[in-house]
């Protein structure tokens, strides 16, 4: 066996002689990222030590340096005949990222979201402060979390009694859209700052007062923008343009500032410089040194400014999240289509994805049909499911937030609505013609249509109308309030579901949960505010296995109890052809029972 195999690291691990194992790792750069990611994830494999085959496989998947490596761990990991994870995607390691701390059971993070730096070796997580005419007393949690993350120590202290009320002038003032107004003590007239024409700023003072930064969004959202200001003279003495309106400015030490945009990315702005930096969360906080950034997403996360700056990104581009069809045959993940049993790529799929100055676009906004992809941000987009080219229509709808929609199993029928109308127009894809038009009895603003797309049905509150794609009424189901606005759908709605043999019916409403009706019987079964478990509704699963999220992905044989943790807590989906290919945001995998499970996927 080889002197760097997983067993010679379970030992060396327990016996703390890292270093002499990772010596026998050959290509030094492999070695500096397995070094950082065991650093970083040794909580995770004190608690879940069957983690550490299937991570490794993972952290070196598709890497030629190791691949005679990665060849022999996976050839272990077989051989010890007990359940892993086999990727079929890499798990990248991220180098910039210095520092972790989760929840646990010992230390909630519960009502709080807002990190700051009380000193460079210490960050602080606050509870969000909301005026009590929109925040319940109760609804406030009155504790914080110090971590000294250096030390690897955190603490949950009571939150102090304010000293009163920060002092009132000079302050800032808002009137919606438009620049933002100082107003230097009582009586004073308001000033407005500088801001573009025709655009909006938010601005506030620098931690020492030195200086205002001002920042937001040019007309029409067309661009963003962030000024540095003389708080004597109103002058600007820097600028800094953005593709996309600004939504934060996060200040630092060394005249470092991190700027946070709405769809242009995050960009690190030291001296004066812009740099794409590869972050995505929206509460994050910079260092006094500005040589780190702190960023909470359920975790909070130290990481290096200077190894943030220097992997760089580019720009975020649009796409969509991990799904499969309903074959499974096919995976999207961002603006790429993927082989769902392999993920072997298929086709980059180019989106051209509209900007809204209100509402958005016509929902649901895309339909991974077996046949075609459809999406309706920024138009009607359809797409071969299979090849990947786009598909040119012969006519197309015009769409917009007032319609809801609903599609068949295979994406070549597409029903419309306009909220609160009795008419549904029937539209065939790829040429997008309208077909029919369906007359229901009452009006509604959520549609659904069955996977043979032979029904179509409509709700109004809580009641459901169903009709064939030829118009014959089905069944109404349930009863509509007659108070509920016709024209506006409730947000905590979501739309009827067919179950998969197009036999029972489902909707929901706030306050009753769902309910099922059988459309051949009328009868009716209440299941509440969960759905998943209810057979012919439920998404796949694979067989023997159960789920957690949390702190991490914890993935639990049944037959043998073996838990293979992944650093991931985001949501898993399964392949509906084989369930034991699972995919999120970060990663492919398949689920292996040891001996039990059958023949690799090709």
């Amino acid at each position: 066996m080889s002197i760097a195999s997983i067993a010679a690291l379970e030992s060396a691990l327990a016996a703390g002689s890292l270093e002499s194992w990772l010596r026998c790792v050959p290509a030094k750069a492999v070695r500096a990222r397995l070094r950082h990611a065991l650093k970083l994830e040794r909580e995770l494999l004190a608690e879940y030590p069957d983690s550490l085959g299937s991570l490794l496989l993972a952290w070196t998947f598709g890497d030629e340096a190791c691949a005679a490596l990665h060849a022999a761990w996976q050839r272990e990991v077989e051989e010890r005949g007990r359940p892993w994870i086999r990727p079929l995607q890499a798990l990248p390691v991220p180098e910039e990222l210095i520092a972790e701390r989760r929840a646990s059971p010992s230390l909630s993070f519960g009502g709080l979201s807002l990190p700051h730096f009380a000193a460079e070796d210490e960050v602080v997580l606050t509870a969000l402060r909301l005026h009590p005419s929109v925040q319940r007393p109760e609804k406030r949690r009155a504790e914080f979390v110090r971590w000294k993350w250096k030390l690897g120590e955190a603490v949950v202290e009571k939150e102090p009694q304010e000293d009163g009320p920060p002092p009132a002038y000079p302050r800032i003032e808002q009137d919606g859209w438009g620049p933002s107004y100082l107003i230097r003590s009582p009586g004073a007239p308001r000033v407005a700052l500088p801001c573009p024409e025709e655009g909006t700023a938010d601005a506030k003072f620098s931690a020492d007062g030195s200086r205002l930064i001002v920042w937001g969004s040019l007309d029409e959202y067309a661009g963003g923008f962030v000024w540095i200001v003389d708080p004597a003279t109103l002058a600007v003495v820097r600028k800094l343009d953005t593709d996309s309106p600004v939504s934060r400015v996060h200040e630092g030490g060394g005249d470092t500032m991190v700027v946070t945009t709405y769809r242009s990315g995050t960009i690190a702005w030291i001296r004066g410089r812009a740099r794409q930096i590869p972050l995505d969360s929206r509460e994050l906080c910079v260092s006094p040194s500005g040589k780190y950034v702190a960023t909470f997403d359920g975790s909070l996360r130290i990481w290096s400014m200077a190894a943030l700056v220097r992997r760089r990104a580019a720009p975020p581009e649009p796409g969509f999240g991990s799904q499969f069809d309903a074959t499974g045959d096919r995976l999207l993940r961002g603006a790429e289509l993927l082989d769902g049993h392999t993920g072997r790529p298929v086709a980059k799929l180019v989106l051209e994805m509209g900007h809204y100055l209100e509402g958005g676009p016509a929902q649901p906004s895309l339909h991974f049909g077996t046949r075609h992809l459809i999406c309706t941000h920024g138009g009607l987009q359809v797409w071969d499911t299979r090849s990947g080219q786009p598909v040119e229509l012969a006519e197309a709808p015009s769409l917009s937030q007032w319609h809801s929609l609903a599609y068949d199993r295979e994406g070549a029928r597409l029903a419309v609505l306009c909220k609160g109308e009795k008419t549904v127009a029937v539209h065939a894809l790829p040429n997008g013609q309208c077909v029919r038009t369906l007359e229901f009895t009452s009006a509604g603003s959520l549609l659904a249509m069955s996977p043979d797309g032979g029904m179509i049905a409509m709700q109004q509150d809580g009641l459901v109308e169903v009709r064939t794609a030829e118009g014959e009424l089905v069944r109404r189901c349930g009863q509509a309030n007659e108070k509920a606005k016709r024209d506006m759908t409730p947000y905590w709605d979501p739309v009827p579901r067919f179950s998969a043999d197009g036999r029972r019916i489902a909707r929901r409403v706030k306050g009753e949960g769902w309910r099922i009706w059988d459309l051949a019987s009328g009868e009716e079964q209440g299941v509440g505010e969960e759905i998943e478990a209810v057979a012919d509704f439920a998404p796949p699963s694979p067989p023997d296995w159960k789920l957690a999220f949390g702190r991490w992905s914890v993935f639990t044989h049944v037959p043998t109890g073996v838990k293979i943790a992944l650093p991931i807590a985001g949501y898993w989906a399964c392949n509906p052809g084989d369930p034991r290919i699972v995919v999120c945001g970060e990663m492919l995998a398949e689920l292996r029972a040891g001996h039990q499970a059958s023949p690799t996927t090709a």
